[in-house]
């Protein structure tokens, strides 16, 4: 998960103050000795966590890479407090917080008061729908107490935009038209904790020929079908015939209802359909008829995004039914690699999704789609796509891309070698229509599947080799082995080792152990390294080297293997130089050397 809360920011900015100051003092001790550098954030993933009518769990977890030889003790104590509106609905502490060695993981816990959504609710209503979230933070470390600046952000919403509108509208009772409405209106009252109030306007005509009178009008409205208004209004709205005349209707939303909903909205993704209906009764010809209000009764989907700083939205959407509704197909996925000649690798995909609604159907103009694309690779993210369009009635053809950098690469392959050369891979291709009153995934299933290499495989552990110098045969190399060390994002070690044995009446003496591996001729290690090994006469010595492999250069492989339609050729030389009686000579390990193909299917497209 990408960086995305105002909390992760603010304790990032606080561990900052931390390590520049508890970082200088390690510097001062140790004058210089100890290897300090500036810790740097890796990621920050905030999310919530449990949530209930009460309490909305805020979870933030910060990777840290210190690469300061010497770690920052657990003596800071860090407090926060999350304001929305200027009404504070968490606060929390964490306490001795220290930054070690290396990658570390802090993880932090606040808990949100839910009851104190109704007050924050008050103020974005009164506040014309826009609320400013704020994080005031604080560290305290020995001798020291420092408040750090607060950092804010604002988001807002239009729930009343639904209701503005000049469009004329009908309302029957049976199949007669009694209203014609030409314009209506909504307004927010003074929002208190305790109610908020809700004004509906509307200027109607009557076609008929007698009047129609409105004795009673009542309301219901719900926010994710938590209800948090009903009732009737008194008095009578009479319209004459040929007439025009305005009327309202006034209703009231209970705060008390609003944590609960707050629970919904959270466990919903900060998602909320509210649903406001308004109905009436008519008196005609003596007869009693409740009829709902149509250009009166609306369904908002509304999105927030408190967390994370992303876009909130707002959508009017139909109150029809779904059975008029068949839902679009997702005729097919096609994904294909992109090699440009600089930059990131990536991975374009077209999809093809066909809506069956008719054009001019209400459907067949109210469908958004949203379509995302996911390649994991033993739980690291390869690469991720999306987009976001109007679905058309018919087909349309939908286009996706996303990067892979060179990290993600790394990530990739240290995963893979430490797993035993064995990746777990995940596809998933979703596609999911919005028809307002439902989020429908019209996508298959993710596709699973395991990728397995065997790159040392061809180390030959059983064969043996004579050896000579100046053309006289003087040992043997047997029992050659090698294997993977634990690879991190910087190098992958090849632990190799042979068995030498001196068959002659004087001592041997390696020299010299040099090595090259390449894979699609992108070279990954070459080195000689000078040695001092003795074996002694008529012995035999285990000898043992390290190759690391300079994973900075999987960047360089990776475009090649996509380029060979993802093949690659895994090339190992080994040798070592040999003294004797004043004579030297390079001996090639051949058990050692092999080239050997790979081949994976990234994509899924058939068994790897």
């Amino acid at each position: 998960m990408t960086p995305r809360s105002l909390l992760g920011k603010f304790v990032v900015g606080i561990l900052s103050v931390f390590v520049i100051t508890a970082g200088g003092l390690g510097v001062a001790v140790t004058s210089g000795m100890l290897t300090v550098g500036q810790p740097t954030v890796e990621e920050v993933r905030t999310d919530w966590g449990a949530v209930n009518p009460e309490t909305s769990e805020i979870r933030t977890e910060i990777d840290l890479h210190n690469p300061s030889s010497v770690g920052v003790p657990g003596v800071a104590d860090v407090t926060y407090a999350v304001g929305m509106n200027d009404v504070t609905v968490a606060e929390g502490t964490s306490n001795n917080v220290g930054v070690p060695t290396g990658e570390s993981t802090i993880s932090l816990l606040t808990r949100m008061d839910n009851q104190k959504i109704p007050a924050w609710w008050a103020t974005h209503i009164n506040n014309g729908e826009q609320t400013t979230v704020s994080i005031q933070p604080a560290i305290s470390l020995p001798l020291i107490s420092k408040n750090l600046p607060a950092e804010e952000r604002s988001f807002e919403t239009n729930l009343l935009g639904a209701f503005e509108s000049n469009e004329t509208q009908t309302m029957t009772a049976g199949e007669r038209t009694v209203l014609r409405v030409t314009e209506t209106d909504a307004e927010w009252g003074e929002a208190t904790e305790e109610r908020t109030p809700l004004n509906v306007d509307a200027t109607v005509e009557n076609p008929t020929s007698g009047d129609v009178a409105f004795s009673q009008l009542g309301y219901t409205i719900t926010m994710n079908d938590v209800t948090v208004a009903e009732g009737t209004t008194d008095g009578e709205v009479n319209v004459a015939p040929g007439e025009r005349t305005s009327f309202s209707i006034d209703s009231t939303f209970d705060n008390g209802k609003l944590p609960a909903w707050w629970e919904s909205h959270v466990e919903n993704g900060e998602q909320t359909t509210m649903d406001v209906q308004f109905y009436a009764t008519v008196d005609e010809n003596g007869e009693t008829k409740k009829v709902t209000l149509p250009f009166l009764s609306k369904r908002v989907v509304f999105t927030t995004d408190v967390l994370g700083g992303g876009e909130t939205t707002t959508k009017t959407v139909p109150r029809t039914e779904a059975t008029e509704f068949e839902p679009p197909k997702l005729q097919s996925v096609e994904s294909e690699w992109v090699v440009p000649e600089t930059g990131n690798t990536g991975i374009r995909t077209s999809a093809v999704v066909q809506n069956p609604n008719q054009p001019g159907s209400l459907f067949a103009d109210r469908l958004s789609v949203d379509a995302n694309y996911r390649v994991l690779m033993n739980d690291v993210q390869l690469v991720e796509g999306q987009t976001s369009q109007t679905l058309d009635s018919g087909r349309s053809d939908l286009e996706l891309s996303g990067d892979i950098t060179d990290r993600e690469v790394q990530q990739w392959w240290v995963g893979h070698v430490n797993n035993g050369e064995e990746t777990d891979r995940v596809v998933e291709r979703d596609v999911t229509v919005d028809a307002g009153f439902a989020r429908l995934p019209v996508g298959g299933e993710a596709e699973r599947g395991t990728i397995t290499t065997d790159m040392l495989g061809p180390v030959d552990s059983n064969s043996t080799l004579d050896f000579s110098v100046a053309g006289r045969q003087v040992g043997t190399v047997s029992g050659t082995q090698a294997e993977w060390g634990d690879a991190t994002m910087a190098e992958t070690p090849i632990e190799s080792s042979a068995v030498v044995k001196n068959d002659q009446a004087e001592s041997i003496h390696i020299t010299e152990i040099g090595y090259r591996v390449t894979m699609n001729d992108v070279v990954l290690a070459d080195e000689a390294n000078e040695r001092d090994i003795e074996i002694a006469p008529n012995s035999e010595k285990t000898i043992r080297d390290t190759v690391p492999l300079d994973n900075s250069k999987l960047g360089d492989w990776w475009k090649t293997h996509l380029q060979q339609g993802e093949e690659s050729t895994l090339s190992v030389e080994y040798y070592v130089i040999v003294e004797y009686q004043g004579y030297t000579e390079r001996v090639e390990l051949d058990a050692l050397n092999y080239e050997k193909s790979v081949t994976t299917d990234m994509l899924g497209n058939e068994s790897a």
